[in-house]
């Protein structure tokens, strides 16, 4: 995959819009990931920034934990 992205980013650097059929065939994907990648695509993120359901809740739990607790 690492070979793609350089090859992209040279045709980037060299202004030249590549041939996105043939790149798939030369390295046995679609089209329409080469494209992506030409775009900019870089993977799925790491993390999900989601806030959890509880965090509405927050403040109640943490009160009546601190009861529990005395």
């Amino acid at each position: 995959m690492m070979n793609i992205i350089a090859q992209l980013n040279i045709l980037k650097a060299m202004e030249l819009k590549p041939n996105f059929s043939e790149l798939a065939r030369e390295y046995g994907m679609d089209r329409r990931t080469v494209k992506k990648y030409f775009e900019g695509y870089e993977g799925k993120p790491k993390t999900k920034n989601k806030t959890s359901k509880l965090d509405k809740y927050y403040d109640e739990i943490k009160a009546k934990l601190a009861i529990k607790g005395t």
